[in-house]
């Protein structure tokens, strides 16, 4: 049919040739809200073409614009990588990124992936936003129970008893209490500093010591201050136990 069209019929099967070496892309997006502000979005890119060594080389870059409706501005813009055995397998790209989002919200985004070296190999794909519920503009905190404090006693260990010198709980710790040491769900706890929330999260670690024997437990802090406070603090209370504590930084090997 392209040999009719073009009156050429040798050159039909050649023009088709390189026509579906042309990039083209299968693109889906979707999106989750992380604040009212921002939107994580996932870009699903699936290559449709096919490769040729000749006209691609190992790798093919393209730039992925995230605009509004109108384009009149750019919310958004990386780079993506395109390498030949992801092309030839047809496997579909998983690209991650963030938005802004401005209120009143409009209805959509549009995504562009455009190639940096084909010209005209773009692809477009919308990003609604009709059915987007964000989270509430101040989401509201637990309100802090006036509860009676709960004694150390709770803890049913004579030697987990042994590592507080306090005999009762705070507010904040009595409050998390079944939480932490009754239950295996997750837990974020905010409390200002010297609220005793590093005890909240003992609790957690005492359940692991009385149920799950042999397993181990990871505290992770953004200091290494904090993580040298905590050896030498858990060290000194948990190794007469049994227990060990180590220290794993970025420069250990």
């Amino acid at each position: 049919e392209i040999g009719k069209i073009i009156t050429n019929m040798r050159y039909g099967p050649l023009i088709k040739q390189l026509a579906m070496q042309f990039p083209t892309f299968n693109l889906e997006a979707s999106c989750q809200p992380i604040t009212r502000q921002i939107l994580r979005v996932k870009l699903s890119i699936e290559p449709t073409f096919e490769w040729a060594d000749g006209l691609h080389g190992g790798a093919q870059p393209f730039w992925i614009f995230v605009e509004d409706n109108e384009s009149q501005t750019l919310h958004h813009h990386e780079t993506f990588l395109l390498t030949k055995k992801s092309a030839q397998m047809k496997e579909i790209q998983q690209v991650n990124f963030t938005i802004p989002l401005s209120e009143p919200v409009p209805s959509q985004y549009m995504i562009r992936v455009i190639s940096e070296k084909f010209y005209g190999a773009e692809e477009t794909v919308p990003l609604s936003f009709q059915h987007l519920i964000l989270p509430l503009t101040h989401p509201p905190y637990t309100e802090l129970l006036p509860l009676h404090p709960l004694p150390t006693t709770a803890l049913n260990s004579h030697e987990f008893m042994k590592l507080y010198r306090f005999s009762h709980f705070n507010p904040v710790q009595t409050q998390v209490f079944h939480h932490m040491y009754h239950t295996d769900l997750n837990a974020l706890v905010g409390a200002p500093t010297g609220s005793g929330k590093t005890i909240t999260a003992e609790l957690a670690l005492l359940r692991v010591f009385a149920l799950y024997p042999g397993q181990k437990v990871i505290y992770i802090a953004p200091l290494k201050a904090l993580v040298k406070e905590r050896l030498e603090d858990w060290g000194r209370r948990f190794e007469p136990l049994g227990y060990t504590v180590v220290e794993l930084t970025g420069d250990s090997q």
